[in-house]
C-alpha cells in the first residue's frame, strides 16, 4: 500500500475508512472504503493518478447512489491531496445510517445547542431520528448519528470522532444516554 502521513491515517481511521489498492493494466488505481464488515469494505471514492503524475480524485458524493462516483478534483499533485479531497465530498452517512440501524442497538445522544440550531437540526427531512426537546436540547437516535458521522467536514453539519456535533462552525457535545 502507498505510504501516507500519520495525520490522514489518522483521520481515515477515525472516520472507518481505509485506503486498498487496485491495478490495472492503465494505473494504479486506490479506492477509499469504509469498513462496513465485509471483505474489501463499502467504496466512498477513488483516487487515480494520470500519466502526467496528477491525480484524479472521485468520491460518492451524491448519498443513494450505489457505487456511484463524481469527479470532484483533478490536477492534485499526489496521493494525500487526492485522498483528501475524497474526504471533503464523500457522503456516505446513509450507509451508517442503515449498519447502525440494522445493528438493533438502541443508542440515543443528547446534545445543548443553540436554540435556532436545535430548530434547523430537527427540521432536516434526513436523517430520521432526531428530536428537538425544547430550549435547545435534542435528541438524536444511534443512527442519526452515524449518519451525521458520514458527511464531509466541509458542508458544516457533521458528528466527527470525538463525538462532538458541529453546527456552522460550532461544536457540540454529545452525551450518550445509557438505558
Amino acid at each position: 500500500m502507498t505510504v501516507i502521513d500519520g495525520s490522514l491515517t489518522m483521520l481515515l481511521k477515525a472516520r472507518g475508512l481505509f485506503l486498498t489498492r487496485e491495478e490495472s493494466d492503465a494505473a494504479g488505481i486506490v479506492y477509499v472504503c469504509l469498513d462496513d464488515g465485509l471483505p474489501g469494505g463499502y467504496p466512498v471514492g477513488y483516487v487515480v493518478p494520470s500519466r502526467a503524475g496528477s491525480w484524479f480524485a472521485y468520491a460518492r458524493a451524491r448519498a443513494g447512489r450505489v457505487f456511484a462516483c463524481d469527479q470532484v478534483d483533478a490536477g492534485l499533485s499526489g496521493i494525500e491531496a487526492a485522498v483528501r479531497a475524497v474526504l471533503d465530498h464523500a457522503r456516505y452517512g446513509d450507509v451508517l445510517y442503515a449498519l447502525a440501524r440494522d445493528s438493533g442497538a438502541e443508542v440515543s445522544y443528547t446534545a445543548e445547542l443553540r436554540r435556532d440550531h436545535a430548530t434547523w437540526l430537527a427540521s432536516l427531512p434526513a436523517p430520521n431520528g432526531i428530536t428537538h426537546l425544547g430550549g435547545g436540547r435534542v435528541r438524536l437516535t444511534g443512527p442519526a448519528v452515524a449518519y451525521l458521522r458520514g458527511l464531509p467536514e466541509r458542508r458544516g453539519c457533521h458528528v466527527d470522532a470525538e463525538d462532538r456535533l458541529w453546527l456552522a462552525g460550532e461544536p457540540y457535545r454529545l452525551v450518550r444516554e445509557t438505558r
